[in-house]
């Protein structure tokens, strides 16, 4: 069986839990793994059995990169199977409905999907580092990642599902979630490089895939508009140089050698 996974991540969740389902499938299965990328249009995905879309929620919704990704594509001709998931920090929202509706336009038809509560990207650079749920994935993550993986080698006998669930909160959640995206377009806006700092490696340049920081001298310069605060700079940043808030300074960062460790734990 050919199975393709393609990801979204910011700091590096939902890559490490893609990584993790690499590693599990492709014991007894062909499996490739990518970062969204635009090769992977509607001819190269038609030669796979299985496709499994991963990504971050932001705002209770699937990721901006992964939803132009998506509505990139042109509607297949023939149905093609998924399986879909989402790392969320706080609460999943709809993400996952919104995402299978979006598939669904595309004639990709999800078979099963999954949420894994995640670090949370966010909070660790926002409230006091001391509370350590923040830097961990939830107790479940193996039972559920186990499930998903049964249920991905069995899915040639599987039909698909129903949409995600509705959650009950979401219309809470829409009361206040102006609120919080007008917070964090503010801290967008004051996305900057501490020139002390900064060492002009271009990691930031190099890791973005929307070209939100580019080359410059004597350090790189922000593009505000490309920008949809994943925060993979803010966390990848070697020197932590990149900062939106004073008060986020000196907190940890969810880095290289924090998934190397976290991903070690996980797979024991």
């Amino acid at each position: 069986m050919k199975i393709l996974i393609l990801y979204h991540s910011g700091a590096g969740n939902t890559k490490l839990v893609s990584e993790i389902l690499l590693n599990r499938l492709k014991q007894t299965h062909q499996v490739e793994i990518s970062h969204v990328k635009k090769e992977y249009e509607n001819t190269r995905l038609q030669q796979f059995d299985l496709l499994i879309f991963g990504f971050p929620t932001h705002h209770a919704a699937p990721t901006l990169t992964m939803t132009e990704y998506i509505n990139r594509l042109n509607k297949f001709d023939q149905p093609i199977k998924s399986f879909i998931f989402t790392t969320y920090g706080l609460y999943p929202g709809n993400s996952l409905r919104i995402m299978a509706k979006l598939l669904q336009t595309k004639n990709i038809k999800v078979i099963d999907y999954e949420e894994f509560k995640a670090p949370a990207t966010d909070g660790v650079l926002l409230f006091t580092d001391k509370l350590k749920f923040m830097f961990e994935f939830e107790k479940k993550l193996q039972e559920k990642i186990n499930r998903f993986v049964a249920q991905i080698e069995n899915f040639q006998n599987l039909t698909p599902k129903k949409l995600p669930p509705y959650k009950w909160y979401e219309p809470l959640n829409n009361l206040v979630k102006p609120l919080g995206m007008k917070y964090y377009e503010k801290l967008k806006s004051q996305m900057h490089i501490d020139p002390d700092l900064c060492t002009n490696c271009n990691l930031c340049v190099t890791v973005c895939d929307r070209s939100a920081w580019q080359s410059g001298n004597p350090i790189p310069e922000f593009v505000l508009d490309n920008c949809e605060f994943c925060l993979e700079c803010v966390h990848k940043c070697p020197t932590q140089a990149i900062i939106f808030s004073d008060f986020m300074k000196d907190k940890p960062r969810l880095n290289k050698r924090f998934y190397h460790n976290l991903k070690k734990t996980i797979m024991k």
